[in-house]
């Protein structure tokens, strides 16, 4: 067992800088409401008090927390106040994430987050802030060779001075480019400006802003308003652009023995471990610009928290990929998923019903636009036949298929997916059915997968075949 170690120092400034950057604003706030339109110095003695806290008990917890690790165990001791003493078994960990920010790159250190069983989803288990990168590799050698060893498969006993398997996928600049313009993300931007503006509202008056707005503007104030926001949107979308190529820049997928390894980052590398038996689930995704030029993205269903920044459960395996590509891929790195699937298709009784429910959310904004905005407001009426088109779009996308091990589900139409899961890793089949449904022989079948809460449903699907899925899932499935 290697001796205990404390983190590098920079741990210290990652951590209290991450605490810092969460209270500017409970800070700015705090400052305003004491003040009360007349600064006083004083006013900062409670922001100051909450700074110098933040500041002590970085470098407490920095001096607390020791870590160390043998061939079976991981152990860390942490807490000022409180010692907690954790002992994590290197077979139950189920995902590695390695992670190069700023802080850490300038030191030549990594940050490492962990997530084994038993922990609470989204969180890590344990996060080292800042470890060697030789520390790192030796951690991530340990846990293969104690899965390993769990398993009792004979492999090579040491394998330290193996080259990195060749990438099976990567993603040239033009290919980062197009991901970035074609993701979403601008919405996001938007409600983080709108909230972080909002918190500012003893510092910028906004009511006067939009008097003078209204004087300075008078007659024109449609025509500045949709101006403006035409601007705000423009700039989070290219915030978001931003965003999103400094996220993909030198992205590769690596299938290393039974583990799945994506890189990614420019600012912030990043190295995320998947152990395939982790994955409960994959998942297409194509909105519709991507669609017509015959592109699509990949996500696996990962039973842990969000190692990958992202959703609980959701980690990208390819941001952008043309579809011929994707069944090779799959095939690749999950052996058992078979993308080449023939989809069923709804019955035809389902497609009114898929016509007339994006009217219902059309008609009322119509009539009242049509009534307010006389008489141009009639154009309005326009959209009902467009929604009428889109609601026959998904129709004809939505599907299911079936086979002896895998169940796949699709629908949408402006982000259409397709999940695809083993019967292994269903953990509840639902099917369910409205009045008007009833009428009709349909119903509405979901599939949830681990985590919890992660599930893909299929609305309008003939009830017949929904007890055929049932079947399937009991093994009672008739040939």
């Amino acid at each position: 067992m290697m001796s205990k170690r404390r983190l590098h120092p920079v741990a210290i400034l990652s951590g209290v800088g991450k605490e810092l950057k969460n209270m500017i604003v409970p800070l700015l706030v705090i400052i305003a409401a004491g003040s009360r339109g007349r600064f006083s110095w004083w006013d900062l003695i409670v922001p100051l008090a909450a700074v110098m806290y933040t500041v002590v008990m970085g470098v407490l917890s920095w001096i607390r927390f020791t870590y160390a690790w043998d061939e079976d165990r991981l152990f860390v001791e942490e807490g000022v106040f409180v010692r907690k003493r954790r002992s994590i078994p290197l077979e139950r960990i189920h995902g590695m994430s390695v992670t190069e920010g700023v802080w850490q790159r300038m030191a030549g250190v990594v940050q490492v987050h962990i997530e084994a069983a038993g922990h609470v989803l989204g969180e890590a288990e344990v996060m080292l802030r800042a470890i060697s990168r030789e520390e790192a590799r030796q951690l991530q050698r340990c846990v293969e060779q104690a899965k390993r060893k769990a398993e009792t498969i004979d492999h090579p006993a040491s394998n330290a001075n193996r080259c990195p398997p060749p990438a099976l996928f990567t993603l040239s600049m033009k290919e980062v480019w197009i991901v970035s313009l074609t993701s979403g993300g601008t919405l996001g931007v938007v409600v983080a400006l709108g909230a972080f503006l909002s918190q500012l509202v003893d510092f910028i008056p906004y009511e006067a802003l939009v008097r003078d707005i209204q004087s300075t503007w008078n007659g024109h104030s449609r025509w500045f308003l949709g101006g403006f926001v035409f601007v705000v949107l423009f700039a989070a979308y290219g915030v978001a652009i931003v965003q999103n190529m400094v996220r993909y820049a030198s992205f590769a997928v690596r299938k290393q023995e039974d583990t799945i390894v994506i890189t990614r980052g420019w600012l912030e590398r990043k190295s995320v471990s998947i152990p395939v038996a982790r994955v409960q689930g994959v998942v297409i995704h194509e909105n519709w610009l991507r669609r017509l030029f015959g592109y699509a993205s990949v996500s696996l269903i990962h039973a842990g928290g969000g190692l990958d920044g992202g959703e609980a459960g959701d980690v990208v395996l390819c941001p952008l990929i043309k579809k011929n590509r994707v069944a090779s891929i799959m095939q690749t790195c999950l052996s058992e998923y078979d993308p080449t699937v023939a989809f069923h298709p709804l019955p035809k009784r389902a497609k009114s019903r898929y016509m007339l429910r994006p009217l219902c959310w059309l008609v009322i904004p119509a009539v009242l636009a049509a009534y307010v905005e006389r008489p141009w407001g009639v154009m309005a009426f326009l959209l009902l036949p467009f929604g009428a088109w889109i609601g026959a779009c998904r129709f004809h996308l939505a599907g299911w298929a079936l086979s002896p091990g895998q169940l796949a589900l699709r629908s949408g139409w402006f982000r259409q997916t397709t999940t695809y899961v083993l019967k292994r890793h269903v953990q509840s089949f639902q099917s369910s059915a409205t009045w008007w449904q009833k009428r009709k022989r349909l119903t509405t079948i979901s599939v949830s997968v681990m985590p919890l809460g992660t599930r893909a449903r299929v609305v309008d699907v003939d009830e017949a075949n929904a007890v055929v899925m049932s079947r399937w899932l009991e093994g009672k499935r008739k040939k």
